[in-house]
């Protein structure tokens, strides 16, 4: 199960992602936790220190991880012909969730032996002026269609705010979005607009939206009332949850009054995993967007041969 988290910046997202982390490794399942936020909140929010010689959009850690995943795949000319769409084919090499995967070996923090966290990484000073972060997610478009999980295996990615992940194929890589939202005009727009994108992009049965912040019934019918029908679960304020925070520990499942929302976000996923066959069409028509563009045939020739041949 491949599971995103998203809304308006400042919504929850990341604290609701490092807790719904939390709530898988309680009950027993392997999680690859991803930071993949241009300010790499999740990382820290799991005790993890995000440096910038340990992310994966890190140059160095970009070609180790694309040499790893091409293997001896004949459909790619090599590591530079990678671009964010290229698909697994013959030879690839997919990452799994087992501690002695060599890109969670090479890449990741081991957390125990069943939880690991990578982070994609953000600007750092020579990027100033020139660099963009939808470039740095490039390499997690990569590992995401190159996963291979097991039945009760969990990826969970902490996304870029608001509805950036249209601006690449990030939107078709997830079995279920999960868009925060607080109570408030500005985030629900964007809860909103994230459903609109999703719907005009075929993966409208993906979102799923949960209330965060929520104060009282007043905050509840508002929220009904702008999405049209009640969200997948809500969360109150928190005062344990700020507590833990002010003190500088990473959030726990222990410090929510109940964690009702994050059972109902696992419960509302299992099961939702997309088939193999819709992933590969969603996957394929962007690839095909891809290859058009000038810039990509310019660099990397015809990367539509990529493709296995329908």
């Amino acid at each position: 199960m491949k599971i995103a988290f998203t809304g308006k910046g400042g919504s929850g997202k990341s604290t609701l992602a490092a807790l719904f982390v939390g709530h898988l490794r309680a009950t027993g399942q392997r999680v690859l936790a991803i930071d993949a936020d241009v300010n790499v909140h999740l990382a820290p929010l799991l005790g993890v220190v995000a440096g910038a010689e340990t992310a994966l959009s890190h140059p160095d850690n970009v070609r180790r991880v694309r040499s790893h995943l091409l293997g001896s795949n004949p459909r790619v000319a090599g590591v530079e012909h990678f671009v964010a769409t290229t698909p697994p084919g013959p030879g690839s090499h997919l990452v799994t969730l087992d501690e002695t995967d060599p890109v969670l070996a090479g890449h990741a923090t081991r957390l125990d032996d069943a939880a690991h966290v990578l982070h994609v990484g953000t600007y750092e000073a020579k990027d100033i002026g020139s660099g963009c972060y939808h470039g740095h997610l490039a390499i997690l478009e990569n590992l995401l269609s190159h996963v291979s999980l097991q039945a009760e295996d969990w990826v969970v990615c902490d996304m870029v705010a608001g509805t950036d992940a249209f601006a690449n194929s990030l939107h078709a890589q997830f079995d279920v979005i999960v868009v925060v939202a607080e109570p408030t005009p500005e985030s629900l727009s964007v809860a909103r607009r994230y459903r609109e994108l999703a719907e005009a992009a075929g993966v409208g049965d993906v979102v799923a939206v949960v209330g965060n912040k929520v104060a009282d019934d007043t905050d509840r019918d508002y929220l009904a009332r702008e999405l049209g029908g009640e969200p997948l679960a809500t969360l109150t304020n928190q005062a344990g949850l700020r507590r833990a925070r002010q003190s500088g520990v990473p959030p726990r499942p222990a410090d929510l009054d109940d964690d009702g929302a994050l059972t109902a976000i696992a419960a509302h996923a299992r099961g939702r995993e997309m088939s193999g066959e819709r992933r590969d069409a969603l996957m394929r028509t962007l690839h095909l967007r891809m290859a058009q563009k000038g810039w990509v045939r310019s660099a990397h020739g015809d990367v539509s041969t990529q493709l296995a041949e329908v």
